[in-house]
């Protein structure tokens, strides 16, 4: 790696050591066209080699999927390759891979409505299948997700259960021969409400699946919503009933953070009572975008979400988790516990572990800065970490914990010039750096995504200029 300058600063904090890196590093590679406007990237690596998929606008009335592969040197990129290929409007693309398999869905618009389309390559990305329409005839689609192992595919989305109908369900489709055929689609929600935002996760093998989404009372126009939860032990072939997740969120009063150092020391899990002393009856708690994340056995369970303070604007991160597959769910823990805004939470398991990132306006600084905790199995939480600490806004962080335990936040920030941070952490939280990976005057960075490949971190972002929005991506060593 080679840097235009580079300053390090060692600050010493009770067990705590901090060191920064000030650097640019000059190399990085452009993946989409910089001719058309390109955004909502992903990645996975397989055989270690990365596949990547991202939306490119093409015309004002046709964007359409793209599909690249990287060796881990980046000395070899494929062609772009044009997976959805139509006329309309094609966005909101995912990407899972196992083996020598690469799946993509996204969804599209041909004409009036909103379809769930999928395909899918058995050559590591050389050649893709014919699309298929996984949704049929059913009303728009709305959100989905997409999980893979070996030949198993499962499939969740939201959309009107048919033309007519006012509300969203949540349905699931699986294959069991890499994508060849799918099985009938479930209904998983099947009720009155809106059930919106589904997100999934599996075991190692796939025997195993939770989901949770975010579902909706629609009698009211400011409707209050909740998490719902259900999962699969025999592989999708059958599901539990839907639970809510959120019905204990409501506890007593706790301390809120009152803290300017890197280190936050609270370790409530209480809601604080400055929120509690503002409830009235037309305020009430609603829970919104929800994750849910599973120990490779599939055992340890932990949903994660955004609680909405009172239609404020405010809002908190809880947490409930589970150690006996989704039987049973600890008490809820609010994480964040800030009288700010914590919003935009990711979280990475390590082992029976959750560490959670989040952007947080601490004590309503009205600038967002990028926090770090642990919640161990036991449901026990770590101290809260200050990884920005600084002056601008620090948003959008995204979260990696590597096999060598070592632990790498990387978010956008905008405390001088647009810059895209990286920071790394022990996974005792005793020693974190911060470096900077990019820095300019003239573009806008959003979306930091990382991940790794055998020898080397890569960070992905959408990088702005000049009206267009390029898809980046940068190598690092592994530390």
């Amino acid at each position: 790696m080679f840097f235009t300058s580079c300053v390090v600063l060692i600050y010493f904090l009770g067990h705590q050591s901090y060191s920064e890196t000030i650097g640019l590093e000059n190399s990085s590679i452009i993946l989409s066209d910089t001719r058309f406007d390109s955004i909502n990237p992903h990645f996975t690596v397989a055989n270690n080699s990365i596949y990547s998929t991202w939306v490119s606008k093409l015309s004002t009335n046709n964007s359409e999927i793209l599909f690249k592969k990287v060796e881990e040197n980046a000395r070899f990129l494929s062609s772009a390759v044009n997976i959805s290929n139509a006329t309309g409007i094609s966005n909101l693309v995912k990407l899972s891979s196992s083996d020598d398999n690469v799946y993509l869905t996204w969804e599209d618009k041909q004409v009036d409505k909103w379809k769930l389309l999928f395909s899918k390559s058995h050559d590591k990305g050389i050649k893709f299948g014919t699309t298929t329409n996984l949704s049929n005839d059913m009303g728009n689609v709305h959100l989905h997700d997409l999980a893979s192992a070996g030949g198993n595919v499962f499939v969740v989305w939201a959309a009107n259960e048919n033309i007519s109908s006012s509300n969203k369900e949540i349905f699931f489709r699986k294959s069991q021969d890499g994508g060849n055929s799918f099985d009938n689609v479930l209904n998983l929600s099947n009720d009155g409400d809106d059930s919106l935002d589904p997100h999934m996760v599996i075991n190692q093998n796939g025997s195993i699946i939770y989901i949770v989404w975010t579902k909706c009372d629609i009698k009211h126009d400011d409707p209050n919503c909740s998490v719902a939860f259900t999962r699969s032990l025999d592989q999708g072939n059958t599901f539990t009933d839907t639970s809510i997740i959120d019905t204990d969120k409501v506890m007593s009063q706790g301390s809120n953070i009152t803290s300017t150092n890197t280190v936050l020391d609270s370790n409530s899990s209480m809601i604080p009572r400055y929120l509690l002393d503002n409830l009235t009856a037309n305020r009430t708690f609603s829970s919104i975008n929800p994750t849910v994340f599973t120990a490779l056995g599939g055992k340890q369970v932990y949903v994660l979400w955004e609680e909405n303070t009172f239609g404020k604007g405010d809002s908190e991160i809880f947490i409930k988790s589970s150690n006996d597959y989704g039987n049973s769910f600890n008490s809820a823990i609010n994480i964040s516990n800030s009288s700010g805004t914590s919003r935009l939470a990711h979280g990475h398991i390590l082992g029976e572990d959750l560490y959670v990132t989040w952007a947080d306006t601490i004590n309503q600084s009205g600038t967002f800065d990028i926090m770090l905790r642990k919640i161990n199995s036991k449901n026990q939480l770590g101290k809260v970490l200050n990884l920005s600490n600084n002056s601008g806004n620090s948003v959008s962080p995204y979260l990696l914990i590597n096999n060598n335990d070592r632990i790498y936040v990387t978010w956008s920030d905008s405390t001088n010039d647009s810059s895209i941070l990286l920071s790394t952490i022990d996974p005792s939280g005793s020693t974190f750096t911060k470096k900077i990976l990019k820095r300019l005057q003239t573009a806008a960075f959003s979306n930091p995504m990382i991940f790794e490949t055998r020898d080397k971190l890569w960070i992905s972002w959408i990088e702005s200029n000049n009206d267009v929005n390029k898809i980046v991506l940068m190598d690092q060593e592994k530390l």
